[in-house]
């Protein structure tokens, strides 16, 4: 028999659209909350009549959007854009060699980028009017980063001209252009299954317009954890801005 309680598992899907086309659908997605909220306005029309005065003779609502809300700490990059408002753009460096580069390190505590990341520790050499310094002793590097810096008690501490020659290895990945992209349009897909009876209850939202509600904390003490809200739009062709199913299936 069917229960009349539900506690829900499911799996979520997402259909990013780019000027109305769609670019995939990705998924299933963990997701920790799935929020539905239908709205509408109510409007009184009050009473000025003896006795009355103040009190509604009529009311009535009109509806208003409604809202999904999507919370998640597993973000795949279509999800991370969206909440860094961003557009995702490849990392693309290429290899290469720093030859002799002239630089001037500021006083200690002080890093100077050098141009490139990834730096490789083989073949780095840094000298002072033609003399070799020593890592660690008169310098320090940040490899990943590309940054140097003099060494607190090292002979270059006060900073000044130095050379540099090193080699750099090549970085690929995304890059998230922040505060770019307002939004995310997509057509959004609940796959749940009910913990008690097992049977199914989907939610399709044909499209959403997808904005962080809050911050992202890079140095949250818990993993990362996302927040998408947007209102679901009610396309043309359309009978409703979301849809809830409970599918029987025969057997």
């Amino acid at each position: 028999m069917k229960s009349d309680t539900y506690h829900l598992s499911g799996d979520l899907y997402l259909e990013p659209f780019v000027n109305g086309v769609s670019t995939g659908i990705i998924g299933p997605i963990d997701v920790d909350s799935c929020q539905v909220k239908p709205d509408a306005d109510k409007i009184s029309v009050t009473s000025k009549r003896r006795g009355k005065y103040g009190n509604p003779r009529e009311n009535y609502f009109t509806q208003k959007p409604a809202v999904i809300t999507i919370k998640t700490t597993e973000i795949p990059p279509v999800m991370l854009a969206a909440a860094f408002m961003a557009d995702a753009v490849a990392i693309n460096q290429g290899s290469g060699a720093l030859a002799d580069v002239n630089i001037t390190l500021p006083a200690y505590p002080k890093w100077v980028d050098l141009g490139k990341t990834n730096i490789a520790s083989t073949g780095l050499t840094v000298t002072k009017d033609a003399a070799a310094l020593t890592l660690n002793t008169d310098f320090e590097i940040n490899y990943a980063l590309g940054m140097i810096r003099a060494a607190a008690n090292g002979s270059v501490k006060d900073g000044g001209a130095v050379v540099v020659s090193a080699t750099y290895n090549a970085v690929t990945g995304t890059r998230m252009n922040g505060n770019v992209s307002p939004d995310v349009k997509a057509r959004i897909l609940l796959d749940g299954e009910s913990l008690i009876d097992g049977s199914a209850m989907i939610l399709k939202v044909p499209r959403a317009a997808l904005s962080p509600k809050d911050a992202v904390d890079f140095m949250s003490d818990k993993p990362i954890e996302i927040t998408l809200e947007g209102e679901c739009i009610i396309l043309d062709g359309e009978t409703a801005p979301y849809y809830v199913d409970q599918p029987e299936v025969a057997a």
